[in-house]
């Protein structure tokens, strides 16, 4: 479950469901109808399906500026006025993965990552975005994760952000994990560490990532 969120019930159900919690949740709670149920069936769907409550009010770029930047996400509007990009800098980073890859190791994370799963022009190349807390990385570190065919991307690096609700099937679907905030203004994001090694772990890889002299290095 979402640490953001350690208290809740059948009708305040945590803002983040993991899917080994959300098969629990659905268990539990299949003999009525409650909010959490749904919230863990949402997750099982393959979406959490679950958007900022102002999703569909929101109509124009600098409304969705407005409601990532109040989610604490460094965003600008694009060059051309008609769309909205996640400027990465020291805090917040994405980490583009191929879509299998990306798929097991959101299942597998207890902590939900915001996921971007679509097609271009949002994730080039058939991948998937997870929005992690910016890390200094190593040599090594990078490429150990290239080798993975996985991008981190540097303070500087532009994503485009999608500008509409996306809860309908492919290809409308395009945040998988919303992105939501731990405090007023603040996003809430987990670690790259939680979300590296999980991805190492799940090729078998013999490596793994650990900090180290205020980077992330190879161990």
């Amino acid at each position: 479950m979402g640490l953001e969120n350690e208290e809740f019930d059948c009708d305040t159900p945590p803002l983040a469901i993991s899917p080994d919690d959300a098969r629990r949740y659905r268990l539990d709670h299949s003999h009525h109808e409650c909010r959490l149920g749904a919230a863990a069936q949402e997750v099982l769907n393959g979406s959490r399906a679950d958007p900022w409550p102002e999703a569909s009010r929101l109509r124009t770029a600098q409304d969705w500026l407005d409601a990532y930047q109040h989610r604490g996400l460094p965003t600008e509007i694009t060059a051309d006025g008609a769309g909205v990009e996640l400027v990465c800098d020291d805090t917040v980073t994405a980490l583009l993965i191929p879509a299998g890859l990306a798929a097991s190791t959101y299942d597998r994370n207890p902590l939900a990552v915001p996921t971007l799963a679509t097609a271009p022009p949002y994730v080039p190349l058939h991948r998937w975005a997870m929005l992690t807390r910016a890390a200094t990385l190593s040599d090594a570190a990078t490429d150990a994760l290239a080798d993975l065919h996985v991008t981190v991307l540097t303070p500087g690096d532009r994503l485009p952000l999608p500008t509409g609700p996306g809860t309908g099937p492919h290809p409308s679907r395009y945040w998988y994990e919303w992105p939501r905030q731990s405090h007023p203004g603040k996003p809430y994001l987990v670690p790259l560490l939680q979300v590296a090694n999980p991805m190492l772990a799940g090729v078998g890889s013999k490596r793994y990532l650990a900090s180290a002299e205020s980077r992330l290095d190879v161990v």
